[in-house]
């Protein structure tokens, strides 16, 4: 059965608690008169595939319309003029459907092919419609905030990877329709390519090869995936279903990296510094005024816990993280360590030793090298100078941070 992704479920909740915004969003309504303006701009600039001169493309149309379960929705389907580039759009407004095709798709693609590319436009609609057309009202939100210059770019990465989630969706909406991956791959491939024939099968093996061969490999476009990873999502589609979601969010989004964060990715990785902050300063020796006054400056309602651990899974998830994440802690570690000289050099000997507690040694070390210009002995020295204080001084057991695990053994 076809269902609206994980993601698009994600933003759809998360504006619906906006609800100024979403009651707005909602109440827009396409007027008659920018429909009617539309399809004039589509009469000049278009063919328009007539229903019973061009029956072939309708019949399909049909087809897609049953297995979607749109029996209801005026379709019309038209050629692009001007333009060789090859490509297939839908514009839905008011109710109705308005597909456009561009460059020689017609002439290219076979009868399954042309098929799968009509499902799949069609299957926008099918998305739009889903939840009472909530989903539609949560895409035009996005949309709208991700276009706004002064928008975060959280923001934009989110409507990012909407439409590279919904493309996925509207791939399955193909492979709904025509039962097969085969076509759905093949028309990819040869609207990229011109070519007149390729192998579904071989550009499968080649997608996989690609996963197989180099690791940390996720989209990278703006408003498509690439057609390597939408060839290998239908044939995970086709082989495990429900279970293929996880190695395909994977595919889509990859690790967290502090240049991509979405509205979701950001929330947790507020929430993931917030504890990463009330670690590091767990020890009571280290709660000066100026450490804590710093550590306002990034969270106004920052308070310790005298109760936080650390984790197998915590060191795990910045072991799994972009290098640019792994920085960004390592900076923080840096910030607290030098911003009370009264406490003198046990801070540093400490962050040393909490930065290898969760192996972010040889990451912290190098931020350290690179910032207080160090030669690599100074470096040495520095570092064994510091950890030497760290260690003269006596911690009570619950002022130590250590791994779960080492507490018990």
């Amino acid at each position: 059965m076809l269902q609206a992704l994980p993601y698009h479920l994600k933003v759809r909740d998360h504006f619906a608690l906006q609800t100024k915004t979403w009651n707005f969003f909602a109440a827009v309504k396409t007027k008659e008169e920018q429909l009617a303006q539309y399809k004039t701009e589509l009469l000049k600039n278009t063919y328009k595939f007539d229903v019973k001169a061009d029956a072939a493309i309708y019949e399909k149309v049909e087809k897609a319309k049953t297995l979607l379960g749109l029996e209801q929705l005026p379709v019309t389907v038209y050629q692009a003029q001007y333009t060789d580039e090859m490509n297939a759009s839908i514009v839905y407004l008011n109710n109705e459907a308005h597909i456009v095709f561009s460059g020689r798709i017609t002439q290219l693609l076979d009868e399954n092919e042309l098929l799968a590319i009509l499902a799949h436009e069609l299957t926008h609609v099918k998305l739009y419609s889903t939840l009472q057309g909530e989903l539609e009202t949560a895409e035009r939100i996005i949309m709208a905030i991700a276009g706004n210059y002064h928008s975060e770019p959280a923001y934009y990465e989110t409507a990012r990877l909407y439409r590279l989630y919904t493309e996925i969706y509207c791939d399955r909406g193909a492979y709904t329709v025509v039962g097969d991956t085969a076509p759905v791959i093949t028309s990819l491939v040869k609207i990229a390519t011109g070519l007149d024939k390729v192998s579904a099968e071989s550009y499968a093996k080649q997608a996989e090869e690609i996963f197989s061969t180099a690791s940390g490999v996720k989209a990278a476009t703006v408003t498509h995936p690439e057609n390597f990873i939408r060839a290998r999502a239908i044939q995970l589609w086709h082989e495990k279903k429900e279970a293929a979601e996880e190695e395909i969010i994977k595919m889509i989004e990859g690790s967290t990296d502090l240049d991509q964060l979405d509205v979701f990715k950001q929330k947790e990785l507020l929430q993931f510094t917030r504890k990463f902050m009330q670690l590091l300063l767990k020890p009571n020796w280290f709660r000066s005024t100026l450490v804590t006054n710093l550590a306002k400056q990034y969270f106004a309602d920052f308070s310790y816990d005298e109760d936080v651990t650390l984790d197998e899974q915590f060191v795990e998830t910045i072991s799994g993280s972009y290098t640019s994440i792994k920085d960004y802690l390592g900076y923080i570690m840096l910030d607290f360590a030098l911003v009370d000289g009264a406490l003198e050099q046990i801070p540093f000997g400490w962050a040393f030793q909490f930065a290898e507690t969760i192996q972010l040694a040889a990451i912290f070390d190098a931020i350290v090298k690179k910032e207080l210009q160090l030669s690599d002995k100074k470096m040495q020295q520095h570092k064994q100078k510091t950890m030497a204080a760290w260690y003269k001084l006596k911690e009570g057991e619950k002022e130590q941070v250590v791994l779960e695990d080492d507490a018990t053994a």
